[in-house]
């Protein structure tokens, strides 16, 4: 009786001795992949240049001559004949009420920017 306690002992340390290895080994392959964070940066390959036909003192007439016809100009209108972006088109018109030669003016509707004639 007491050699099939010793053997049941052995049996349970190797179990036990086989399970540590296992757990020991999945930790450290948990464990392999490594930390470093890599960032990568892109950039286009083309740089797109768009070029207007038009130029500032012909952007000026033409806002000129539709007040001459309308009452108000909007940016988005200046922007549509012009073909130039919203935010480009309203920081030209700005560009024009801010300089005291140039026949055009703010005028605040609430929130929305209308330009008209001196």
């Amino acid at each position: 009786m007491n050699s099939i306690v010793k053997w049941k002992i052995t049996i349970m340390m190797m179990a036990l001795a086989l399970v540590c290895e296992t757990a020991n080994a999945q930790r450290w392959r948990r464990n392999y992949y490594p930390r470093n964070v890599v960032t990568v940066v892109t950039q286009p390959a083309v740089t797109v240049h768009v070029n207007n036909r038009f130029t500032q003192k012909e952007r000026l007439a033409m806002a000129v001559a539709y007040l001459e016809k309308h009452k108000y100009l909007t940016v988005k209108k200046y922007a549509k004949m012009t073909r130039l972006t919203i935010a480009t088109a309203e920081a030209e018109l700005d560009a024009f009420v801010a300089d005291k030669k140039k026949p055009i003016m703010l005028v605040m509707d609430g929130r929305k920017k209308l330009y008209t004639k001196r």
